[in-house]
């Protein structure tokens, strides 16, 4: 893979903006359950309407608010960021969330995913919605101790003020009344139109649900973009990209050691299989001795040899300890207990990181490196 592949797969700005489904997906599946289990009504099938408003209205504009508060005067904590929290990321996609930090845009780029999964709620809930629409007969109601209808009407009305065009979608005073589900109203019982303030629910879902973060989402896309395109590496990247004639670039070379004769201090950082290493280091001819690997309380200062496993992305943690030591990093891939050549992305993560810091150096066994195959392409 060339330097020009290698460094649009990480520092594109598309690899910013790209959307990580995961999140997504987890998102749309809270929305089917929690919107199937507000519709789903009593034991007597009666919805009550303060849960949708809490839902529909309150849940999302709350959300928002503590997003940007949080983005303007905290680290931008939202769903995604604690999404982000959650071990099932790929290797390529944890590089991405590694270079937004870099970037120092990281608190935009999560707002942005964070909008993209409050969509993805939004659509399964009015897909719950419709379904049921259509399937049953809905019967919508409300209850309070304290407020009355009057009460509660002028708050119903200002909520609907974004579609006062759209009249049968409006809040009605007697419908109000007629709906307010008490012990003391018998009568209410046989009133048929209890399912009437399905438009008023189905707006508020639109407007608040929906439209809402579909603008927002515009609004942090955008702001993301300038951001990324004001990043010189990215920049560069993009006129290589742009520019045939600058595409023909020698590979870039960091140092990469193929064997290793000095006897050093041996750290297991991602718990690799001690069976595992003896094989590698067997099959490699490594002066690796399993007996003396250490934790990082008991080494002694001088150079280390880490091993680590191929595919899990640096944590800021590691980078934190290659900054005050030295010596090889040494990753390792394995499949069914039997040792592979490495992957090229995995190798161009770890070769990058290596060279950021001169007193490391990345150790991999010419047996175990990327090669090429007969249609040019890497493995």
């Amino acid at each position: 893979m060339s330097a020009t592949n290698q460094s649009s797969e990480i520092n594109s700005s598309e690899n910013q903006l790209q959307i990580f489904w995961p999140i997504v997906y987890i998102s749309g599946l809270i929305g089917l359950m929690l919107s199937w289990f507000v519709l789903s009504g009593d034991a007597e099938g009666k919805i009550n309407l303060f849960y949708l408003l809490l839902v529909y209205l309150l849940l999302p504009i709350l959300s928002i608010i503590a997003s940007m508060t949080s983005l303007f005067f905290g680290k931008g904590f939202n769903f995604a960021r604690l999404m982000t929290l959650v071990p099932i990321w790929s290797f390529k996609q944890q590089s991405v969330m590694r270079k937004v930090s870099q970037l120092n845009v990281d608190k935009y780029w999560l707002l942005l995913q964070s909008q993209v999964a409050a969509i993805a709620f939004s659509i399964a809930s009015l897909l719950v919605f419709f379904t049921l629409l259509l399937s049953t007969d809905l019967n919508f109601i409300w209850r309070s101790t304290v407020l009355e209808a009057t009460d509660i009407y002028p708050w119903l009305k200002a909520v609907a003020t974004p579609w006062e065009f759209w009249s049968a979608a409006q809040p009605d005073i007697q419908l109000l009344e007629l709906t307010q589900d008490s012990r003391l109203s018998q009568s209410n019982n046989e009133f048929k139109g209890h399912g009437a303030w399905w438009k008023f629910i189905l707006a508020t879902q639109f407007c608040y649900s929906l439209i809402l973060r579909m603008i927002l989402m515009a609004v942090t896309k955008w702001r993301l973009a300038i951001l990324l395109g004001n990043d010189v590496e990215i920049i560069i990247q993009t006129n290589i990209n742009q520019n045939p004639k600058m595409k023909i670039q020698p590979e870039i070379n960091y140092s990469v050691a193929h064997d290793l004769t000095e006897d050093l201090e041996i750290l297991n950082w991602d718990n690799v299989p001690s069976e595992v290493i003896q094989d590698y280091a067997t099959k490699s001819n490594l002066p690796i001795d399993t007996q003396r690997i250490k934790t990082i309380e008991q080494l002694k200062r001088g150079k280390h040899l880490v091993i680590v496993k191929s595919w899990e992305a640096p944590l800021g943690e590691f980078e934190d300890y290659l900054e005050h030591t030295a010596g090889y990093i040494l990753p390792i891939d394995w499949s069914e207990q039997r040792i592979v050549t490495l992957k090229d992305n995995h190798f161009s993560e770890w070769q990058r990181l290596a060279s950021k810091f001169e007193s490391w150096q990345l150790l991999v066994p010419a047996i175990y490196m990327p090669i090429e195959n007969k249609d040019g392409k890497q493995s």
